[in-house]
């Protein structure tokens, strides 16, 4: 890399009006990745669903109240996995459009 290559990435370059070049230091913003939790959650409902609707009520309680008596890992994704009020309409809702 040649300085001009490492200047342009650490700076932006704009002209004024009489013809200068001013380079100012480029603004590194950290921001919340929104769309990536959002996809996250939006596949820990997928499969909390998709679960449900494979095993049925009695097994997949089972399974929880199994996961809730495991190790650390076990016990979070028990409490992960527990059919919210949301989880409910998503499943009833996806049961009516199956039948």
């Amino acid at each position: 890399m040649t300085n001009f290559t490492i200047r342009k990435a650490q700076s932006v370059e704009s002209f004024r009006h009489d013809g200068i070049e001013i380079a100012r230091r480029r603004q590194h913003r950290r921001s919340l990745p929104v769309r990536q939790i959002a996809l996250f959650l939006l596949a820990v409902f997928a499969f909390k669903i998709f679960l449900f609707l494979q095993l049925g009520p009695v097994a997949y309680g089972g399974k929880m109240a199994e996961l809730s008596q495991g190790g650390t890992f076990e016990r979070i994704a028990a409490k992960v996995m527990v059919l919210d009020p949301v989880s409910e309409l998503l499943v009833e809702g996806v049961t009516r459009s199956i039948r």
